[in-house]
């Protein structure tokens, strides 16, 4: 009974599909209730598969085409399950598919290869324990072995970029070449048991089905150092700014020593109480700007704080703050000045845009439970547009700006934190979320 029900085509090769796409979903964010949609995706994947395969032989006349029509529906199918259980793109799907098709297939011709070797050579049919193992439970190797010498080496390098296209046709050049060519030398079922039906032709098609999935992990590593390569000149766009904003901050210093200088001789003449009272709370308001000393417990931030209150005094920002330094200090000092610099300033060039009276600026950073929160507020009255969770810049050169928020996701991706941001009721929010190191 059991024989018999795993002989079913509808069964071997969706599931044989499944446990192959399986390594290329470790890692992938899944949707809420996961475990118990997948029992209910995998009984979903065989109903359909299992009507798929009764309407190809339908409809279908009995020709190499039927056969090349049935495993590509079989492909597709699996995309159902794999959406209803993850949150993926289209791009990322149909590489995953792609992947998956690749390894079941390179396991399924060094299985037939070996088994021609073996003793009793390669049976279709054979035994129930030689069923489950070379129809079923060998693939389980295979895909673990694809999944140690490819996937986990290159696990951080899926950089999908948009209009890429080179990915889909690959996927598309790999499902199609793997069919014709297992349809073509395994279809008469006369030819099998010939050395050119068990060991050449799945040769052949091994080196195929292998040669296509590393290009495909080769275009992602190509578009992950890309993707690095515009983050640096991100990076570097942002310190040339930030070079801009010290030399601003070192502007106001050095005008206000230039007053300073001369009230201070102008005091000297005043014989005047009244007026030299007013010349002294003059120089008070002028000394005042020295008073912007942090001891946030870390050494970057207090820097950043300083120069910034600079500026937000002289542009009559009001700044408020409730800083745990320490909690970041397991980032890099360039790092936390990049992420922290370019928040500060958004907000600064967000709130000039206000009316003085309401050009406030908030920053809280503290330690919550397991999670480290760094939450930056200002206000905003404007509309703002948004692309891919991030602000869209409303300057007219688009290219050359809108890499602030950029580099922040990054530096933020890089702790591997979460970054959310919102403009709500005339206020913008950024929020970055740190797990504790």
């Amino acid at each position: 009974m059991l024989y018999t029900f795993l002989l079913h085509n509808f069964l071997q090769f969706p599931f044989e599909l499944m446990v192959s796409e399986s390594v290329f979903l470790i890692g992938r964010e899944r949707r809420e209730g996961f475990f118990w949609k997948l029992p209910l995706a995998v009984v979903m994947q065989f109903v359909m598969s299992a009507l798929w395969m009764n309407l190809c032989d339908s409809v279908l006349p009995e020709r190499l085409f039927k056969y090349v029509f049935l495993y590509l529906g079989y492909a597709l199918l699996t995309a159902l399950p794999i959406c209803f259980c993850f949150n993926l793109s289209g791009k990322e799907l149909l590489f995953i598919i792609a992947g998956g098709y690749a390894t079941e297939h390179m396991t399924f011709t060094l299985s037939r290869m070996a088994l021609f070797f073996l003793p009793f050579g390669y049976v279709p049919y054979g035994s129930l324990p030689h069923l489950i193992v070379s129809r079923y439970l060998i693939y389980f190797a295979g895909a673990a072995a694809v999944y140690l010498a490819i996937i986990r080496n290159n696990q951080s390098r899926t950089w999908f970029r948009k209009g890429d296209v080179r990915l889909a046709g690959l996927a598309v050049i790999l499902m199609l070449t793997a069919i014709a060519l297992s349809v073509n030398w395994s279809y008469p079922e006369e030819n099998t048991g010939t050395i050119l039906v068990e060991v050449i032709c799945p040769a052949y098609s091994f080196l195929c089905s292998l040669l296509v999935l590393l290009m495909e992990y080769y275009v992602l590593r190509e578009n992950n150092l890309k993707h690095e390569q515009e983050v640096m000149e991100q990076l570097l766009k942002m310190a040339d700014t930030q070079q801009k904003s010290a030399r601003e901050a070192i502007d106001i210093i050095n005008i206000k020593c230039h007053d300073l200088k001369h009230q201070i001789k102008a005091l000297a003449k005043m014989e005047d109480a009244q007026t030299r009272s007013q010349y002294l709370k003059e120089v008070q308001e002028a000394v005042s700007i020295y008073d912007a000393t942090y001891h946030t417990g870390c050494k970057a931030l207090d820097y950043i704080l300083r120069e910034k209150t600079l500026l937000f005094n002289e542009y009559h920002v009001d700044f408020s703050c409730l800083i745990e330094g320490e909690t970041i200090n397991f980032m890099s000092s360039a790092d936390i000045y990049a992420l922290m610099g370019n928040a500060l300033d958004n907000a600064f060039h967000r709130v000039l845009k206000e009316a003085e009276d309401e050009r406030v600026i908030s920053l809280h950073i503290k330690k919550q439970g397991e999670m480290i929160l760094l939450h930056l507020e200002n206000r905003c009255s404007r509309q703002l547009e948004f692309e891919d969770g991030l602000p869209v810049t409303d300057k007219e050169d688009k290219n050359q700006h809108g890499f602030g928020v950029k580099s922040i996701r990054y530096i933020a991706e890089k702790y591997n934190g979460d970054l959310f941001i919102q403009a709500r009721d005339g206020k913008f929010y950024l929020d970055i979320l740190f797990p504790c190191q």
